[in-house]
């Protein structure tokens, strides 16, 4: 038997006096595998991409941090890797000494299972991807370099591949920032997954956990949250708050999955179990929503209306469906109109579909 765990989201300005409990240490220190999504490139002379959203970068002592504390696989395959552009993510794979990089660079690094085999002979296959914004690889071209898409004929071909290992985890980085539920576009790819051969699939970028759930025996984390993401100005309650998924895994394919509660303290820099009985009720209260379909799909639509005016706002500062005198038009002129809010939205699944259900809803289409 082999233990592999996930973690989310890891973002850090700076290291000092970060610590990890003795309790999650051990955690890694049982582990063959330890995983995580690397959410930034690391601070450097790179140029700045123009896009939608902010470019975010991070501390390169972050690197020899996870490395020092076990973290031997990273997943870069995320909406920030390709934010200072290709000498960004170049430098960032640089640094790392003692992991394996997984889901960016060229396109055949990108678009690569990576296969480990571990001290039982068990063969674990792993596939990293996002959803589509800027930075993600979607047209096959000799030169290209950024993330892979989880949506790309080449990703679904590789789960396909299955057959070349005993167990295959997919992590994937998409979704709706701060929604407490995946949208169901997104259960249903997960689940197609599971069908065409994945035996866990678990996912990041909201920076909020998400439920999970067992699908034909298999699990499904929808957003593990993030493991440690050092930000002013936090937006919602459970930023700090984050699941490390834990998986026991057999030669048969068979496995023991175990979610263990993370709490990062933003005010003493450490990272410790979760024991807080509020965020175990949270996390009841999104699994059992997950399994009432009437509930659940009326968290969904309450959301996504209330989402709907975010998107007009970041519409309208590209040049559409503005109204003159708005607040958004005016941070459009400021802006210059960036066409790339306009692009995000329609480009990106994630936000693509919450806005094509809320208008739904809202027009009763």
């Amino acid at each position: 038997m082999a233990q592999i765990t996930v973690w989310g989201d890891f973002k850090v300005n700076k290291t000092d006096n970060l610590n990890l409990s003795g309790g999650l240490q051990l955690l890694l220190n049982q582990s063959e595998i330890n995983i995580l999504n690397f959410e930034a490139p690391v601070r450097s002379n790179a140029k700045a991409i123009r896009k939608s959203g902010p470019n975010i970068s991070q501390s390169p002592d972050g690197i020899k941090w996870l490395e020092d504390r076990g973290y031997n696989l990273i997943s870069l395959a995320n909406n920030h890797a390709m934010d200072f552009g290709e000498d960004g993510l170049r430098k960032t794979i640089k640094l790392f000494q003692n992991a394996q990089v997984m889901g960016a660079g060229t396109w055949k690094e990108a678009y690569k299972m990576h296969v480990i085999t571990t001290a039982d002979g068990i063969r674990i296959g792993f596939l990293a991807a996002t959803h589509c914004e800027f930075g993600t690889m979607v047209d096959k071209t000799k030169d290209q370099y950024g993330c892979a898409w989880c949506q790309h004929p080449d990703f679904e071909k590789l789960i396909l591949q299955k057959k070349d290992v005993d167990y295959l985890v997919i992590f994937n980085h998409g979704g709706v920032e701060y929604m407490d539920m995946p949208l169901p576009e997104w259960r249903m790819l997960y689940k197609k997954w599971i069908d065409l051969g994945a035996d866990a699939v678990i996912a990041s970028h909201p920076h909020v956990p998400q439920g999970y759930e067992i699908y034909n025996g298999k699990p499904i984390c929808y957003s593990l949250g993030n493991f440690c993401f050092q930000m002013e100005n936090v937006k919602h309650n459970h930023w700090f708050e984050s699941m490390c998924c834990v998986l026991n895994v057999e030669k048969n394919g068979k496995n023991n999955f175990t979610i263990y509660p993370v709490y990062y303290n933003a005010e003493t820099n450490y990272i410790d179990t979760n024991y807080s009985m509020d965020f175990k009720k949270h996390l009841d209260w999104l699994n059992e929503t997950l399994e009432d379909e009437k509930a659940y799909m009326k968290y969904v639509d309450k959301f996504v209306v209330e989402l709907y005016g975010h998107y007009k706002g970041l519409l309208a500062r590209g040049g559409w469906l503005a109204k003159v005198f708005t607040k958004e038009f005016l941070k459009g002129i400021i802006e210059g109109f960036k066409k790339e809010h306009v692009y995000n939205c329609l480009n990106c699944e994630s936000h693509r579909w919450a806005i094509v259900r809320a208008l739904r809803l809202k027009f009763d289409i």
